[in-house]
């Protein structure tokens, strides 16, 4: 009779010893699955700042390229003007009337 009772004891024990590393290993997983899920997380959003500073950067050098074109356009107008006028420091009728 004791036999019996130590062979279902040993046996509860061994079951109850299971179920709770199971019962462990599953807590694991789910720790390890949450961890993986906030990484990608973490990588999504710190790709999308990256990609949003990247465009940003690029709108910033256009519009710069853009105002070094305005500004080359200009001076091109400015000198194609100034080489058109005739410009006589010593004129006469420039200055005050003598």
């Amino acid at each position: 009779m004791y036999l019996i009772l130590l062979g279902a004891t040993c046996a509860l024990t061994l079951a109850a010893a299971a179920w709770w590393r199971v019962r462990q290993l599953r807590h694991l997983i789910r720790m390890e699955r949450a961890a993986v899920r906030l990484t990608r997380a973490a990588d999504h959003r710190d790709m999308d700042a990256f990609q949003a500073r990247i465009a940003g950067l690029v709108a910033e050098h256009r519009a710069a390229e853009l105002e070094g074109q305005v500004l080359a356009e200009a001076d091109r107008i400015v000198t194609a003007e100034l080489a058109r006028t005739p410009h006589y420091p010593h004129h006469p009728h420039e200055g005050d009337p003598a």
